[in-house]
């Protein structure tokens, strides 16, 4: 229950005042008439004290839209005859509700107040999550009588509305997937830690139920290792360990973009093959410890792989593993492959990681987003949502990404084709 006034409605601090005496009854007394009032002389005189006032003790913030601020005003005042000290003001609360001190207007403790006067406080509610909320400030000053005065303020926070958003599970996705693998001497421990985590990256697009090919060539040439991967080739993985190990023995002149570029386009990557399909969407990795070391403009290398699609029915994404720029531990900076990666709308991971399971796992999710990933209109009270499955609550095998807002699926939890996937979530919204 809350203790007093809703959300923005300014408090009648009038309302707290005693009701007028009303008229005395008619009746024969033995007080003069002109006298109604006695004065008992006690022949003492009250001393003069500090009195404090502090308004209102109890405010109530009422039902308040979530991370929308809202402000209460106390006053502390002098009432007594003497100078009043405030020695201390402390606050005790959720993070929700917090004090506010003008100390440029009023100074710093201790304040003192001269009879008659009032310094100002505000207390800001901006309710995070939907619950109740109390909290307290402490006054303490040189007034005897009440040396320790607390105020309480409390409020709910509620959400701005509810919404669900519906989608139809798309049919199988499409993929055209090609590796460009650094094949110079330097690269055996590389080519090892994506063989050993090529599981991590199989396994995902499996259990997806996703059409993928997958080619792969080397920094120095744009033909392919073998043949295409498809989700019918024998033993998938170990002929992807096959193809991805390219060996050290190629040029120490590594030119990625180039070699993808040419396979897209004129080689064995191109339409003119079995590789490259009109509804697949398109994903090229570069797995390099050397930057590239073409000379031609990064961008008409990026812009040359996506013309081979139509990216109004499919999309293209770029990824790297390759050293850090602008410095890196193990590998050289691979600058030109960092701006590929940012034109290309895809991720960059670093060479010198000792976890390439991570980086296999995220190249995998990243191709299959389409078909796990499900952004929200509205941005989400998190914990709020549920997620159902042609009705069916979804208890498990998703999670929420605030950097996309979206609801995304693990690769083993994908809804099944054609059925509807409903989101609803509490969410925020403009405050008044």
């Amino acid at each position: 229950m809350a203790l007093g006034a809703g959300c923005n409605i300014e408090y009648d601090y009038r309302s707290l005042a005693p009701d007028p005496p009303g008229e005395f009854p008619d009746k024969t007394t033995t007080i003069p008439d002109e006298r109604p009032w006695i004065d008992i002389d006690t022949g003492t005189t009250p001393e003069p004290s500090a009195e404090i006032e502090v308004t209102p003790l109890i405010y109530g913030f009422g039902d308040c839209l979530l991370e929308c601020p809202t402000q209460a005003i106390i006053e502390i005042k002098s009432v007594g005859d003497l100078d009043l000290t405030v020695d201390k003001l402390h606050y005790s609360g959720p993070a929700d509700l917090s004090l506010n001190v003008d100390y440029l207007t009023y100074g710093g403790l201790p304040w003192i107040l001269t009879p008659g006067s009032s310094n100002f406080v505000s207390i800001e509610y901006t309710p995070g999550f939907e619950d109740y909320h109390l909290g307290y400030l402490t006054v303490e000053s040189n007034d005897l009588t009440d040396p320790v005065v607390i105020a309480g303020q409390d409020g709910a926070g509620i959400r701005h509305g509810t919404k669900t958003d519906e989608f139809i599970q798309e049919e199988q996705l499409e993929l055209d997937i090609l590796f460009v693998i650094d094949n110079s001497c330097s690269m055996l421990d590389e080519q090892t830690g994506l063989a050993l985590n090529s599981d991590l990256f199989i396994t995902p697009l499996t259990t997806s139920g996703a059409d993928f090919h997958i080619g792969t060539i080397t920094t120095d040439s744009p033909n392919f290792r073998g043949p295409v991967i498809t989700p019918t080739t024998p033993d998938i993985i170990s002929e992807f360990q096959n193809q991805i190990v390219a060996g050290t023995g190629g040029s120490a002149t590594e030119k990625g973009l180039e070699m993808a570029t040419d396979s897209l386009l004129v080689g064995d990557a191109s339409p003119f093959g079995a590789f490259l399909r009109d509804a697949a969407n398109l994903v090229v990795v570069i797995v390099s410890d050397e930057d590239d070391s073409g000379f031609d403009v990064v961008a008409d290398h990026v812009a040359d792989m996506k013309s081979v699609k139509d990216l109004s029915v499919t999309t293209f994404s770029l990824h790297s593993v390759a050293g850090t720029y602008p410095s890196s531990p193990c590998a050289t900076p691979a600058f030109r492959y960092d701006e590929a990666v940012y034109l290309g709308g895809g991720q960059f991971f670093d060479m010198c990681t000792s976890d390439w399971g991570y980086q296999v796992e995220q190249i995998a999710e990243d191709s299959l987003s389409s078909v796990l990933n499900y952004p929200l209109s509205e941005d989400p009270i998190i914990d709020s949502i549920i997620v159902y499955d042609d009705g069916v609550p979804v208890l498990s095998g998703w999670s929420y990404d605030p950097y996309t807002n979206s609801v995304i699926f693990d690769t083993t939890s994908v809804p099944e084709v054609d059925s509807l996937v409903s989101i609803e979530y509490g969410h925020y919204g403009e405050c008044p």
